[in-house]
């Protein structure tokens, strides 16, 4: 590991003032890494950018861009409303990051905000985000039924930016449908077909893969979303990584039932 102020406060100390300046600036430049979580050289342009503002959080672009496929279609509906409040208690906002959260829904809302860039940025510095991303703009699209033009242009624009395939976007797609056309009584709630299909999507495999696949597929997926992993994550962070692999391993058992293997 490379801590990238410590060695420039070490370089810079030790021009500045010997060996005694050397050790000062190695302490002030490791503690400054500390706060700032830069593990390598890598970290450095992400870190600079929030700090200059020109990098969001992955709330801020995401209720940003749920903003902006609310009024896409001209109108923002009280489901739009009510789904973005569901979704801020399903990512337990706190009371505080609500407020910012509605601040950037409603900042979505304005045609000037480059919604796009930020979603490029976010998908660069957090590629692990863009389904989540993606899933909850797809909720939102598809919260009053059917999908409108300027939604689907908007989804199939963010998708390609977020490196989500055709056949990802399309399951999203059914997806939402159907529990959307299930909560207004237009069709029969979600099949069992359709929650197979889910759990397909969700350990990123076919259908009709081979155990051995589905198992690998499994074992990765656990090892990458684990809780352990997030050494100094926040509560919120934590929280999400518990309900992903509790997704995960109920997609596994679904999926596992279904094709008849331990």
């Amino acid at each position: 590991m490379l801590w990238p102020v410590t060695v420039a406060g070490t370089f810079l100390g030790g021009l500045a003032g010997g060996a005694p300046g050397c050790i000062l600036g190695a302490v002030l430049g490791h503690a400054l890494d500390r706060h700032l979580e830069l593990h390598s050289w890598s970290d450095l342009p992400q870190r600079l950018s929030r700090a200059t503002g020109r990098q969001h959080s992955f709330e801020q672009v995401l209720f940003t861009s749920l903003g902006r496929l609310a009024k896409a279609e001209g109108q923002v509906q009280p489901a739009h409303l009510q789904l973005a409040r569901e979704i801020m208690a399903q990512f337990r906002l706190s009371e505080a990051d609500r407020l910012q959260a509605m601040k950037a829904f409603n900042r979505g809302k304005d045609p000037h905000i480059k919604v796009s860039r930020m979603i490029d940025r976010l998908c660069e510095a957090e590629p692990a985000r863009a389904a989540d991303l993606m899933d909850c703009c797809w909720r939102m699209a598809l919260v009053t039924g059917a999908l409108g033009a300027a939604s689907a242009r908007l989804l199939d624009d963010w998708g390609q930016r977020a490196g989500l395939s055709r056949p990802e976007q399309q399951r999203m797609h059914q997806r939402h449908r159907a529990r959307s056309d299930a909560g207004t009584g237009r069709r029969v709630p979600v099949t069992s077909q359709q929650l197979l299909d889910e759990a397909a999507n969700v350990l990123g495999v076919d259908l009709g893969a081979k155990p051995e696949a589905i198992k690998r597929a499994y074992r990765r997926l656990l090892s990458k979303h684990h809780p352990d992993k997030l050494t100094g994550a926040s509560q919120q962070e934590l929280a999400r990584a518990g309900e992903r692999m509790h997704a995960i391993q109920q997609a596994y058992e679904r999926l596992k039932q279904h094709r008849g293997f331990r």
